[in-house]
């Protein structure tokens, strides 16, 4: 299919959106008004994402990077969710009616092949107040609610909902399994890289030999230690909500990038509907979406592989 250079690059900018185990859970259908964004059912996380909600997460993080891609070459997008088979899809229609998204969204662009996921430490560097109200600012603009969590006890029960939460689905052998199953060579355009000689043995290693205990402990010590902890949710649950959160979510990781920040996902609680509920009562307020932490990384975190936007076309 012969694409418009200009929606070739929307594309490919939208395609740099985070996913689950990087799955990349997305289609998008070119039309004459418009570009159509859609979940792909075939890319699924039956055992930590069983109702998809992560997965529609996913896809409102590629909406809001075509919103910015559009922006940022002058031209609107009206996005409109729809539901249709097994999720919603978006029809992002162009228009000349999107004043916000031209005045705060083209600043965000060049950040989208720069913005990266951190699994490593934290420089012990602050986030500075003003950096987090920023971003308690951009989540407010698509309509979903950021909380920085603040005070020792708190903080003390949230890092034990993650360590219990690891340890569960650690202990799970369809989790482990799942996880592998996402392991790939970079060559492979997806997934987790892992090297191309050493791939097998490190899914072994996923499957059968990593402990339980210890990847609790170390997942523990992050939201421990992390110069923020960040929660994202909804005043209500849903599809619709979900792409929100998604599109929020990516708003807030494009302006962190623009500070030099990364996010370190913690979501373990939120793969777990009891973990999940407890989270929902610590933070008091909503349902949540997404944890992570935000710091300076103590290294240089690479890009993660993308396919080709010939594969994410749907017909």
């Amino acid at each position: 299919m012969d694409l418009d250079p200009v929606i070739r690059n929307w594309l490919e900018l939208a395609a740099q959106a985070p996913s689950s185990h990087n799955s990349q859970p997305w289609r998008f259908r070119v039309a004459r008004d418009g570009v159509e964004v859609w979940t792909d059912p075939e890319r699924v996380l039956p055992v930590s994402d069983p109702g998809g909600r992560e997965r529609v997460i996913s896809v409102g993080c590629a909406v809001m990077n075509l919103r910015v891609a559009a922006a940022a070459d002058g031209r609107g997008l009206n996005v409109r969710p729809e539901q249709a088979g097994p999720g919603p899809y978006v029809r992002l229609l162009n228009t000349t009616h999107a004043g916000a998204d031209l005045q705060t969204l083209p600043l965000l662009k060049e950040w989208i092949p720069r913005r990266r996921s951190w699994r490593g430490r934290f420089r012990p560097d602050p986030v500075p107040p003003e950096v987090v109200d920023a971003l308690v600012a951009a989540a407010r603009q698509e309509g979903v609610w950021l909380r920085p969590v603040t005070g020792t006890e708190p903080r003390r029960e949230i890092v034990r909902l993650v360590r219990e939460a690891t340890r569960e689905q650690w202990r799970n052998p369809a989790w482990r399994a799942e996880l592998a199953h996402w392991m790939r060579p970079a060559a492979a355009g997806d997934g987790l890289p892992v090297g191309r000689f050493t791939g097998g043995l490190t899914r072994w290693a996923v499957r059968r030999l990593v402990s339980p205990r210890r990847m609790a402990r170390a997942e523990a010590r992050v939201a421990s230690g992390a110069p923020v902890l960040l929660a994202l949710g909804t005043g209500i649950d849903g599809p619709m909500q979900s792409l929100a959160a998604g599109q929020g979510l990516q708003r807030v990781l494009l302006e962190a990038a623009r500070h030099g920040f990364c996010a370190r996902y913690l979501n373990q609680p939120l793969q777990l509907p009891e973990r999940r509920a407890e989270l929902a009562e610590q933070l008091g307020r909503g349902h949540p979406q997404l944890l992570f932490a935000l710091g300076r990384p103590d290294g240089t975190p690479r890009a993660t592989p993308r396919r080709p936007v010939e594969l994410l076309l749907r017909t």
